[in-house]
Protein backbone atom coordinates (compact mmCIF):
# COMPACT_ATOMS: atom_id res chain seq x y z
CA UNK A 1 0.00 0.00 0.00
CA UNK A 2 1.47 3.58 -1.60
CA UNK A 3 1.17 6.33 0.79
CA UNK A 4 -1.76 8.31 -1.61
CA UNK A 5 -3.60 4.54 -0.67
CA UNK A 6 -3.09 4.37 3.47
CA UNK A 7 -4.17 8.50 3.23
CA UNK A 8 -7.26 8.14 1.02
CA UNK A 9 -7.87 4.59 3.71
CA UNK A 10 -7.75 6.81 6.42
CA UNK A 11 -9.72 9.94 5.67
CA UNK A 12 -11.18 9.41 2.47
CA UNK A 13 -9.64 11.71 0.15
CA UNK A 14 -6.15 11.17 -2.05
CA UNK A 15 -2.83 12.69 -1.65
CA UNK A 16 -2.29 13.70 -5.32
CA UNK A 17 -5.54 15.48 -5.24
CA UNK A 18 -4.89 17.15 -2.60
CA UNK A 19 -1.65 18.28 -3.64
CA UNK A 20 -3.22 18.87 -7.25
CA UNK A 21 -5.58 21.15 -5.48
CA UNK A 22 -3.25 23.23 -3.51
CA UNK A 23 -1.30 23.83 -6.49
CA UNK A 24 -4.64 25.19 -8.41
CA UNK A 25 -5.24 27.61 -5.10
CA UNK A 26 -1.65 29.35 -5.40
CA UNK A 27 -2.34 29.26 -8.88
CA UNK A 28 -5.71 31.21 -7.94
CA UNK A 29 -3.82 34.28 -6.50
CA UNK A 30 -2.66 35.19 -9.05
CA UNK A 31 -5.98 36.01 -10.26
CA UNK A 32 -7.88 36.99 -7.02
CA UNK A 33 -7.41 40.72 -6.18
CA UNK A 34 -7.36 42.24 -3.10
CA UNK A 35 -6.67 39.82 -0.89
CA UNK A 36 -6.15 39.55 2.79
CA UNK A 37 -3.63 37.53 3.79
CA UNK A 38 -5.80 35.04 5.92
CA UNK A 39 -8.34 35.58 2.72
CA UNK A 40 -5.59 33.84 0.75
CA UNK A 41 -4.63 31.11 2.65
CA UNK A 42 -7.96 30.83 3.13
CA UNK A 43 -8.62 30.31 -0.51
CA UNK A 44 -5.50 27.48 -1.01
CA UNK A 45 -7.43 25.52 1.41
CA UNK A 46 -10.53 25.82 0.10
CA UNK A 47 -8.79 24.96 -3.28
CA UNK A 48 -7.70 21.80 -1.45
CA UNK A 49 -10.44 20.58 0.20
CA UNK A 50 -12.96 20.92 -3.02
CA UNK A 51 -10.21 19.30 -4.92
CA UNK A 52 -10.22 16.48 -2.71
CA UNK A 53 -13.65 15.98 -2.17
CA UNK A 54 -15.17 17.06 -5.28
CA UNK A 55 -12.72 15.30 -7.72
CA UNK A 56 -13.93 11.92 -7.88
CA UNK A 57 -18.07 12.80 -8.18
CA UNK A 58 -16.46 15.14 -10.91
CA UNK A 59 -14.73 12.51 -12.67
CA UNK A 60 -17.66 10.18 -12.45
CA UNK A 61 -20.12 12.92 -13.40
CA UNK A 62 -18.31 13.84 -16.50
CA UNK A 63 -16.69 10.47 -17.44
CA UNK A 64 -13.24 11.59 -17.31
CA UNK A 65 -10.60 9.29 -17.95
CA UNK A 66 -7.89 8.34 -15.38
CA UNK A 67 -4.75 10.11 -16.90
CA UNK A 68 -6.80 13.68 -16.68
CA UNK A 69 -7.76 12.83 -13.05
CA UNK A 70 -5.15 15.30 -11.44
CA UNK A 71 -5.21 17.98 -13.81
CA UNK A 72 -9.58 17.75 -12.76
CA UNK A 73 -8.29 18.09 -9.49
CA UNK A 74 -6.02 21.35 -9.87
CA UNK A 75 -8.70 23.17 -12.16
CA UNK A 76 -11.55 22.26 -9.27
CA UNK A 77 -8.72 23.74 -7.02
CA UNK A 78 -8.32 26.75 -9.04
CA UNK A 79 -11.57 27.66 -9.14
CA UNK A 80 -13.06 26.62 -5.92
CA UNK A 81 -13.25 30.06 -4.79
CA UNK A 82 -15.44 30.94 -7.60
CA UNK A 83 -17.63 27.60 -8.18
CA UNK A 84 -18.69 27.58 -4.38
CA UNK A 85 -20.94 30.70 -4.73
CA UNK A 86 -22.97 29.25 -7.45
CA UNK A 87 -22.71 25.96 -6.06
CA UNK A 88 -24.53 27.38 -2.89
CA UNK A 89 -26.86 29.45 -5.41
CA UNK A 90 -28.30 26.71 -7.45
CA UNK A 91 -28.96 25.03 -4.13
CA UNK A 92 -30.73 27.21 -2.73
CA UNK A 93 -32.66 28.34 -5.74
CA UNK A 94 -33.53 24.37 -5.75
CA UNK A 95 -34.63 24.39 -2.18
CA UNK A 96 -36.94 27.34 -2.87
CA UNK A 97 -38.54 26.03 -5.95
CA UNK A 98 -38.91 22.49 -3.77
CA UNK A 99 -41.13 24.36 -0.75
CA UNK A 100 -42.75 26.79 -3.73
CA UNK A 101 -44.13 23.68 -5.26
CA UNK A 102 -45.12 22.31 -1.59
CA UNK A 103 -42.59 19.56 -1.52
CA UNK A 104 -41.26 20.46 1.60
CA UNK A 105 -39.68 17.17 3.14
CA UNK A 106 -39.91 19.04 6.46
CA UNK A 107 -43.17 19.07 6.55
CA UNK A 108 -43.90 15.60 6.64
CA UNK A 109 -41.80 15.09 9.75
CA UNK A 110 -42.59 15.21 12.87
Amino acid sequence: MNADQSLGAFIGIKLTQIVAGFAGGVVSLAFLQGLSRKQAVLAVVVGCLSSAYLTDPVVYFFNIGPSLINGTAFVIGLCAMNIIPLIKKAVAQRVEGRIASGDDPKKDTP
